[in-house]
């Protein structure tokens, strides 16, 4: 894919991840309507368009959707990069606001601009549809049950969309986040009995992004980084595995 003026809708771009992205994808030419909460910080990027959005509104994805078809006379490419997190018991939150917070802005809002944006693009003849995932879609660490569950959510419709699509122009591409050294870096904030155990350092999420512009270019599927990060996803035991020795070192009692 030629990205140099592709119309791209960008969530979740006022720091980590998505802007890096809206600086790789500006810098290649494509015409970017970024999207957040936070405009200071949109307002540094460059973009052709700001388009100030709080996704964790049920009825915000529908109404960003209209916004950036007016802004930019049409999406090519969608990126459903927002996220927040929940840490905490699940018998502590329930599905209190700030649990349905999480799968508002993490599933539903990327659903509902999916669903305003992917028939303009069928009838354009072209079109991305981008969801951005975690590894913790495969690795049930206590504490973290509400992000992994909505990513885990997410990643399904991401394959169930793909194969709705497949005799379609519209492709569909999942980026996967490992380990990465961003704001939403949830394990450092889990209770753990003494110090957090030692793991392999975050990637900067300029290498995300990197990555997930080449992606683009070559018409991937999914894209995986950093490259280890595979091992949980394509072995779930894996992941299982690694979350059953991290629930030994955090206390649960604090939930």
């Amino acid at each position: 894919m030629d990205l140099r003026n592709a119309r791209i809708l960008l969530t979740g771009a006022s720091s980590g991840i998505g802007r890096m992205l809206a600086l790789a994808l500006t810098e290649r030419g494509a015409e970017v309507a970024v999207a957040a909460r936070r405009v200071p910080e949109l307002s540094t990027l460059g973009a052709a368009h700001v388009l100030p959005a709080d996704l964790s509104r049920p009825g915000a994805g529908a109404e960003l959707a209209g916004r950036a078809l007016d802004a930019l006379g049409g999406v090519d490419v969608l990126i459903n990069n927002a996220g927040v997190s929940l840490v905490g018991a699940q018998r502590a939150h329930g599905d209190a606001d700030d649990a349905r917070v999480t799968f508002e802005t993490n599933l539903w809002a990327p659903l509902a601009l999916t669903a305003a944006l992917v028939p303009e693009m069928l009838r354009s003849g072209r079109g991305v549809v981008v969801n951005v995932t975690s590894t913790m879609q495969a690795v049930p660490l206590p504490m973290l049950g509400y992000y992994g569950a909505a990513k885990a959510a997410l990643a399904q419709a991401t394959r169930s969309l793909r194969h709705e699509l497949r005799h379609t122009p519209v492709r569909v591409l999942e980026v996967v986040p490992g380990a990465t050294d961003t704001a939403l870096r949830d394990v450092d904030l889990l209770p753990w009995r003494g110090r957090p155990p030692r793991t392999l350092p975050p990637v900067p999420p300029e290498a995300v992004a990197a990555a997930t512009v080449r992606a683009l270019e070559r018409d991937r599927r999914r894209v995986v980084h950093p490259r280890y990060s595979l091992l949980p996803l394509e072995i779930p035991s894996v992941g299982r595995l690694v979350a059953a020795v991290g629930a030994r070192r955090i206390d649960t009692a604090r939930g």
